[in-house]
């Protein structure tokens, strides 16, 4: 019974035995196998992930490149290794190209803090100015994929680093898992991924069966740069142990039995002897069992086919890898079979050759060569073999081959990636240059820009002074005649078109050695000689004034430009490029002031009249020194019931000689004298004692608006100066032009505006609808209330189209929770429009005219049915 006893124990400790030999072996096989498919993944995504980085870095270069150029930049880089599906530039976000366009029609506008799934990354890539990776999602296009977001930040000599928007590429998921072997219906593992958003162990699975992470599945970490997966891999079917391997030991226990415990019972001593026989066996046979097993998992991990030639019979020995590699079967006799032809024709001589040398040398045998196999793929081998003698002394030569072709399309691989490398650094290379050009040309129409005609005035370029005699030279200043009207109604298409014409018109006008230049948005001047022709200065203008008199067609439409010049001379500057310029820029106002469409040369009544401008200036500086702006007063009432509810408070200047001066006379001028803050705040403090005025009067209102300009938004003692005044922030409003709140990119502009929100100013947007406010702006700033412009007011009774418009703003408005102020209020009708339409406040002279503070207590104190509320 003992006996037995210990035989079943020993078998079920071989049988435990084996189970962990074996399944450690397969554990070790299966990891091999995942760190290699693991680094596949990784590689894949990794190059295509840099790819895309490209393209973002010449962004970075060219952040107002157009369809045509973004489309060739990225046409480059889908090429046979790429997994790329789509390519987009987001400026501020939203998508505005997208590679290739068939089938991605949709994505063009996408607005990515609009995508649940993708916003919290998109903002992470922005915040952190690193790549982000997202995915697998589900596109928009269909199907599944990774997108790599790439944020684009621009270090701009005007605004400083700020951000533009992202590039992001769509990067086909099925690539990766295919590349890896993943989807081998074949294969004899299953995987499954886990890292959704390249959350690495900690996010969601997002390939394979949900099962195999309850299976005890090897893990495999892919890494790839700012991100990362885990790799799950079971076999398929889980983790199982041939029954083969129990009934050998069950067999062997059973012999034992029959040999050891039958006999036991005659034989005592006899059965003593076959006990330690039967030990000693079992000894040997672990050994033996774990040197095979550490020389298989060694053959089997490499994938190593071992064999054996005999030089003196011509014979082979292959074990079963060695088959597998040449895809020969195991019935098949190596010797009588031609596998020989199975060699690359390139190769088969020199392999033979050096095989013949080493025989020759009882040396060592190593080389690569490749394998055309029957389907017609071509594998490579590495193969090492050293010459032995056998036991008889003849020699022998033992190798292994081992299958390299995955290595060597890696290695071709990485070599094509260093020829795209090299690729790319070239395209950088031109990059530069263009935009060593753009320094000093206009982008659009390829003219000098106005630094470049700066340095050449000046003689800073090395270029020299292109006339023989300076007398003889004159500057023409051209500004375009209707330029903005053809934005605003066929769109900046349009009038980048017409620009291309003017400039292909100035270039067919010049002489050689006369010069064109594009310095502003529609401004261009022209640099010619009266040498040869006194008339030149005035022919061109002429000649160029009844080109463009003539309608430009644009994809059917007609658009009409026309062009005011300035003329001066060089000699009449004396010399000096800044008064040569300053000079046309006089007469070109001069031109505008008599309708626009002419020319004007320089002279000296022009000068004059830009004498007296400055005296103009100084009698403002004066006024302000005197505190001769005041405040005139207009109502705002409520659209729903007509009692007035508030008051806006409107610059004008008592000057002691010309009387009342309104705002159109001096607001420019002020501007550009940078003394806007100073009539600002003696409007206010007006605006604030008119306001204790009424109150004592019995006149209550619930606040006064002011207007507040962009110059002393950005004043850094704003805040300080309110809070010296003794009022109450509550009945105040601030009313900013569209341009003006649009500027809160500017640090100090952007920090007022937060500071006048705590104190409790309301902030009010006026003239809405005049420039060019977005609603994202106006989603920044949640103004109390925006006011539209009387322009776009006024035709309501008659314009259907513009009733549409309008209510279109108001209901922008409400939508977002912004008041809405209706200005240019000129007849009853105006104002029962806007009430329908959901206006808050009506403002115009249906109710009341600016007026004084007295006149304005007067109006309302009659009576009338615009009552205080």
């Amino acid at each position: 019974m003992f006996a037995t006893l210990v035989i079943v124990v020993i078998t079920l400790i071989a049988e435990d035995f084996s189970k962990d030999v074996y399944l450690e072996k397969s554990r070790a096989e299966l990891r091999n196998q995942a760190n290699q498919v693991a680094l596949t993944i990784q590689g894949a995504i990794i190059a295509n992930v840099e790819t895309g980085r490209g393209l973002a870095n010449v962004i970075r270069t060219e952040p107002d490149m157009d369809t045509d150029r973004f489309n060739q930049l990225a046409g480059q880089i889908f090429h046979k290794y790429s997994s790329m599906k789509v390519i987009a530039i987001a400026p501020d976000l939203v998508v505005s190209n997208v590679y290739p366009l068939e089938g991605n029609e949709s994505v063009i506008g996408l607005d990515y803090r609009k995508v649940e799934d993708q916003t919290d990354l998109v903002l992470e890539a922005r915040d952190k100015n690193e790549l982000t990776i997202a995915g697998p999602v589900n596109l928009i296009q269909g199907g599944k994929g990774l997108i790599v977001h790439y944020p684009v930040y621009i270090d701009s000599p005007y605004k400083g680093l700020y951000f533009w928007g992202v590039v992001s590429a769509v990067l086909d998921a099925d690539f990766f898992y295919r590349y890896a072997g993943l989807l081998d219906e074949d294969s004899d593992v299953d995987y499954a991924l886990i890292g959704r958003d390249g959350m690495g162990a900690s996010g969601e699975q997002f390939f394979g069966s949900e099962s195999i992470n309850e299976m005890d599945p090897i893990r495999v970490p892919v890494e790839f740069q700012v991100a990362q997966w885990v790799l799950c891999a079971v076999p398929h079917g889980g983790w199982t142990v041939p029954a083969s391997i129990f009934w050998l030991i069950r067999a062997i226990a059973f012999a034992a039995f029959l040999l050891v415990v039958v006999p036991m019972l005659i034989v005592s001593k006899l059965s003593r002897e076959r006990m330690a026989h039967l030990k000693a066996h079992i000894e040997s046979q672990r050994e033996l069992a774990s040197v095979s097993k550490r020389f298989a998992l060694a053959v089997d991990t490499l994938k190593l086919g071992v064999w054996e030639y005999d030089p003196t019979l011509h014979r082979f020995k292959w074990d079963q890898q060695t088959r597998e590699i040449y895809g020969v079967g195991p019935d098949h006799d190596i010797d009588s079979m031609d596998w020989k032809e199975r060699l690359f024709p390139e190769d088969r001589e020199r392999v033979f050759c050096e095989a013949r040398k080493a025989i020759a040398s009882e040396g060592k045998y190593c080389t690569d060569y490749r394998l055309l196999m029957p389907d017609g793929t071509v594998k490579t081998v590495r193969t090492s073999a050293l010459g032995l003698p056998d036991e008889n002394g003849k020699m022998i030569y033992v190798g292994v081959n081992w299958d390299i072709s995955k290595h060597v399309a890696r290695e071709e691989a990485l070599k094509e990636a260093r020829a795209e490398s090299e690729r790319r650094y070239q395209e950088l290379e031109k990059a530069k240059t263009r935009i060593e050009f753009n320094a000093l040309h206009d982008f659009l129409t390829k003219l000098p820009n106005r630094r470049y005609v700066d340095e050449f005035l000046k003689g800073e370029n090395g270029a020299p002074w292109p006339f023989e005699t300076p007398a003889n030279s004159w500057l023409l200043k051209i500004d375009l005649d209707g330029f903005k009207e053809i934005n605003d109604s066929f769109g900046h298409a349009a009038g980048d078109a017409m620009l291309l014409k003017v400039a292909d018109m100035l270039r067919s006008l010049k002489a050689e050695e006369e010069f064109v230049a594009r310095v502003g948005g529609d401004e261009f001047i022209m640099l010619c000689s009266s040498a040869l022709n006194r008339n030149r200065p005035q022919e061109l203008a002429e000649r160029f004034i009844a080109m463009l008199h003539k309608p430009q067609s644009y994809k059917g439409l007609s658009c009409r430009l026309g062009a005011s010049i300035g003329i001066s001379n060089w000699a009449d500057a004396k010399e000096i490029p800044d008064k040569l310029r300053s000079n046309a820029d006089l007469a070109l106002y001069q031109s505008k002031q008599n309708g626009k469409g002419c020319f004007t040369f320089f002279s000296q009544p022009l000068f004059q009249s830009a004498s007296e401008k400055r005296r103009l200036a100084d009698d403002l500086l004066r006024g302000i020194e005197h505190k001769e702006f005041i405040a005139y007063y207009q109502g705002q009432y409520s659209a729903q019931t007509h009692r007035l509810v508030g008051a806006e408070a409107l610059a004008r200047w008592v000057h002691p000689n010309r009387g009342l001066v309104y705002p159109d006379m001096f607001i420019e001028l002020a501007d550009s004298l940078g003394v806007t803050c100073e009539i600002d705040a003696m409007v206010m403090e007006h605006a604030l004692e008119t306001k204790e005025f009424w109150a004592d009067k019995g006149l209550n209102l619930d606040r006064v608006s002011v207007n507040v300009s962009a110059k002393r938004l950005g004043d850094r003692d704003l805040i300080a100066s309110l809070s010296a005044l003794d009022f109450d922030p509550s009945n105040l409003t601030f009313e900013l032009v569209e341009s003006t709140f649009l500027d809160r990119s500017a640090p100090q502009v952007a920090a007022n505006i937060r500071r006048l929100r705590e104190m409790g100013i309301e902030i009010e947007i006026d003239d809405f609808g005049t420039a060019y406010a977005s609603i994202v702006s106006l989603m920044h700033l949640l103004p109390n209330r925006l006011k539209i412009d009387r322009e776009l007011i006024l035709p309501v009774t008659s314009s259907e189209h513009q009733r549409e418009l309008v209510h279109s703003i108001i209901h922008i408005g409400r939508t977002l929770g912004i008041g809405v102020v209706a200005e240019g209020i000129e007849s009853m009708e105006h104002a029962d429009i806007m009430r329908f339409m959901g206006a808050d406040l009506l403002q115009g002279y249906a109710f009341s005219r600016p007026m004084t503070r007295e006149n304005f207590l007067a109006h309302h104190a009659k009576g009338n049915r615009f009552h205080v509320a």
